[in-house]
């Protein structure tokens, strides 16, 4: 067996590296939380409730800025018709949709991942596809970090016996190279070729990036701030479970059951054995105190006993806490309060707009970093068509808004300035759910409608008018 290439070894070494703390972050984003911390020995009850104190709030923050990145189209000084083919693959390949996986995993990982590879049976329909950054690693180049010299992808698939095996796929610039073998140190070179896109053919979506090129996971940050609201809710139930209600306390009473002697009279199963705790010791008969209720009286037996009662405990305090901590959470994740607390009294229109601010911003950020990695998606694309690449060189891709349009005000603007010489395809695209579709068939539609008035057809602007007596029927 020939010496494994040294690329190959180092970037499985990466993604062996990485694997830990990869399955952290996706248990995180799945809210499988660590339990909150419980004294050794705890009860099962108190296991149950460490189960239920968890709070996804990792997942709601990740999704609602995801939510909001929706590509539309893209847009070049190649003429619309370059545009329309670009973004024909795209939406060829499910990417409208599958877009949101990159997108994810650059919040929840450091990184997220497309490829781009040419269509033997289509030329002019590239194969992209969003890939692992756990199955993937791109090793970026040491003079230029924000560039890449090659890339490896590993996956494990079954042979023609059945049995699993693993594979590799080394990708330069130049060559692409397979090997084959029953583990990572048993592998074999077995296929290889040409690279037709002269250029690594993975694309890497990283949300923050720093000078060296490398990211900052979203959801390592909020981790922290995620364990202290489940330990908070964790003693929320807890005190509702065993404090929230008025305790009744009884002192000066033995309910321990004892002989003539004065000896505890022991339990018994049904061979007549004493039945033993876990210390291996008698455990001994208790006499029940009776049960409380509105027709019936405790009796103590004893000069000494005394009743009394404990107050509940306040669960206010508690929810207090609960709800600065989903705060702090909140504006650590650039994700307005209400969206996590679900309060929503004495929140003005203005306040709920300046708490979307922070959260406009983020998306707007976002926006910029993933359209650059868009942007060398589609180049790649252009490529894999037979193209150089550099028509893609000012292309830009058109987003949906990262805030919440609200149509009638777009009306309302558009009905002021549009006589007054302001384009109405400006408008247009603000309108919610728009894209370069929409608003091309929008256009054409008013174009044929004022072609018509202006041809003596004034029923296209205000509508045909009624026969007399039309739309009457049901007042009769």
């Amino acid at each position: 067996m020939d010496k494994l290439d040294p690329r190959v070894e180092r970037g499985l070494a990466k993604l062996l590296d990485t694997r830990p703390v990869f399955d952290e972050r996706r248990r995180a984003y799945a809210g499988e939380h660590d339990l909150p911390f419980a004294p050794q020995g705890a009860s099962a009850e108190y296991m149950e409730l460490r189960k239920m104190a968890a709070l996804p709030l990792v997942r709601l923050a990740v999704r609602t800025a995801s939510q909001r990145l929706r590509s539309t189209g893209v847009r070049t000084s190649a003429g619309e018709e370059f545009d329309r083919g670009l973004w024909r693959v795209w939406a060829a390949n499910r990417m409208r949709s599958r877009a949101r996986i990159p997108y994810v995993d650059g919040l929840r990982h450091d990184r997220g991942i497309v490829a781009v590879w040419p269509n033997p049976r289509r030329p002019e329909q590239p194969v992209v596809r969003p890939e692992s950054p756990e199955s993937v690693w791109v090793e970026p180049d040491p003079a230029d970090p924000f560039s890449s010299i090659w890339a490896i992808k590993r996956w494990t698939e079954a042979d023609e016996r059945g049995r699993p095996k693993v594979v590799v796929v080394l990708y330069t610039a130049k060559e692409w190279v397979k090997f084959s073998g029953s583990g990572d140190r048993q592998l074999e070179r077995v296929d290889g070729g040409t690279n037709p896109l002269g250029a690594v053919p993975f694309v890497t979506y990283v949300p923050e990036i720093d000078s060296l090129a490398e990211g900052t996971s979203y959801v390592d940050a909020l981790m922290p701030a995620q364990r202290a609201v489940d330990t908070m809710r964790f003693n929320v139930l807890l005190a509702a479970q065993f404090a929230a209600f008025r305790q009744r306390i009884a002192t000066g009473y033995d309910p321990v059951v004892k002989d003539d002697n004065g000896d505890p009279v022991p339990m018994t199963d049904s061979d007549g054995e004493p039945i033993l705790d876990e210390h291996g010791q008698a455990v001994a008969m208790i006499k029940s105190p009776g049960k409380v209720g509105v027709d019936r009286m405790l009796v103590f037996p004893g000069v000494d006993t005394k009743v009394f009662d404990l107050a509940e405990s306040n669960l206010s305090n508690y929810i207090t806490v609960l709800e600065h901590l989903i705060a702090t959470f909140a504006s650590t994740a650039q994700v307005p309060p209400q969206y996590l607390v679900g309060d929503f009294k004495n929140v003005s229109g203005d306040l709920m707009l300046a708490t979307e601010a922070t959260l406009t911003s983020f998306v707007d950020d976002l926006q910029t970093s993933y359209g650059e990695s868009d942007k060398e998606v589609f180049r790649l694309i252009d490529i894999a068509r037979g193209g150089d690449g550099t028509r893609c060189d000012d292309l830009e891709v058109d987003w949906a808004p990262s805030a919440p349009e609200d149509a009638q005000q777009v009306a309302s603007a558009a009905a002021q300035m549009v006589p007054n010489g302001a384009p109405l395809q400006m408008f247009l695209e603000r309108m919610p759910g728009a894209n370069p579709r929409t608003v091309e068939r929008w256009m054409k539609m008013a174009a044929d409608e004022l072609q018509r008035a202006l041809g003596g057809d004034f029923a296209a602007a205000v509508g045909e008018k009624p026969a007399v007596g039309e739309g009457l029927e049901g007042l009769s």
